[in-house]
């Protein structure tokens, strides 16, 4: 049995970026019932980056809520989901939930359904918000910092830039995130201006549909990544055909069911392309599920991962392990893990 529950989140402080500002979370949680096991999964399209029609998610989310043939097994899952939803969001929280049920009746976690070689644990980057909590994770050993860029002038993104390498010290990573704020130029520039400060990755340094020119700004000392347009294996197909990226962002909610996130990782493992699994300001079931995701990913090349969001939420659905280091330890409980 599949019921759904609507939820809003508030957000501690608005959180702001070249597309926006959002002030709180809201979407579904679906609960599958399984003979003795209880699984969730969870909806929540973000504003301005999930391309999901609003009107076939609302489809979706009843429809989901009248299924009553029982789900297959393991390997024919992400067909079956595919049956009974149309959107990403939809498809994800609904294979999350019967993964969960899943693992649950075997006695494992996840990340170890997914992939018997799964990480123990999972590298983390820290969000820059201000210099006290940047100065703390570094204290707590982080190696990878992300910024937010695009949003002031560049004068200003390479000033803050320079200060987060004074604070961080020469040997942690430096990742930055222009939402597709640039042009080709300004990306030029500003790849330029940061290649001296050790800037190791910028994620869409222009719009996530100009393949073309993230092919042209690769090579010249920072790796361009994918996120915004990274929602199909289809898409990823086509950023590897133009020779787009050094590496892919997968948001597990925009690519459907965690099955088909394994799918493109190991695809991108193929190409030599690296991976950073992240949540969009996701309640606890969906955090849970980016982590066992990032524990699973068949990939050698898992680059810091960004889930350590939760403190952005007022209220949650549970509780997820602390995220505020270097790594966290993938869940060992059975299914989800979530208190």
């Amino acid at each position: 049995m599949i019921t759904v529950s609507p939820f809003a989140l508030g957000l501690r402080r608005p959180f702001v970026t070249a597309k926006g500002t959002t002030t709180h979370r809201t979407g579904w949680l679906v609960r599958a019932n399984v003979d003795d096991a209880i699984g969730l999964g969870e909806a929540a399209p973000f504003p301005g980056l999930c391309t999901d029609d609003p009107d076939r998610i609302t489809r979706d989310i009843e429809r989901i809520g009248q299924i009553t043939d029982p789900p297959p097994s393991l390997a024919e899952l992400d067909a079956w989901v595919g049956s009974h939803a149309s959107t990403a969001v939809v498809r994800h929280a609904l294979g999350s939930a019967l993964l969960d049920c899943m693992a649950q009746r075997r006695g494992q976690p996840i990340a170890r359904l997914l992939n018997p070689r799964a990480r123990s644990d999972v590298p983390l980057n820290h969000l820059y918000i201000d210099d006290d909590a940047l100065l703390h994770a570094t204290l707590l050993g982080c190696q990878t910092v992300k910024l937010k860029v695009g949003v002031k002038s560049l004068d200003d993104d390479i000033a803050t830039v320079q200060r987060i390498r004074e604070i961080a010290g020469p040997g942690v990573d430096i990742r930055l995130d222009a939402n597709g704020a640039w042009n080709e130029a300004t990306a030029e520039a500003a790849i330029d201006a940061f290649v001296p400060l050790g800037v190791r990755t910028i994620e869409d340094p222009v719009h996530p549909t100009q393949f073309a020119a993230m092919a042209r700004l690769r090579g010249r000392g920072i790796d361009i990544a994918a996120d915004e347009s990274l929602t199909s294996m289809a898409v990823l197909h086509g950023l590897l055909a133009a020779n787009a990226v050094d590496t892919i962002v997968i948001k597990p909610m925009r690519v459907g069911t965690p099955m088909a996130a394994m799918d493109i990782i190991r695809l991108a493992d193929q190409y030599n392309v690296a991976t950073i699994v992240t949540t969009t300001i996701d309640g606890a079931v969906g955090r849970m599920m980016a982590l066992h995701l990032a524990a699973a990913a068949p990939t050698t090349r898992l680059r810091a991962c960004g889930l350590n969001t939760g403190g952005w939420l007022a209220t949650d659905h549970g509780v997820t392990p602390d995220m505020t280091g270097s790594h966290v330890d993938t869940p060992t409980l059975p299914g989800l893990g979530l208190r």
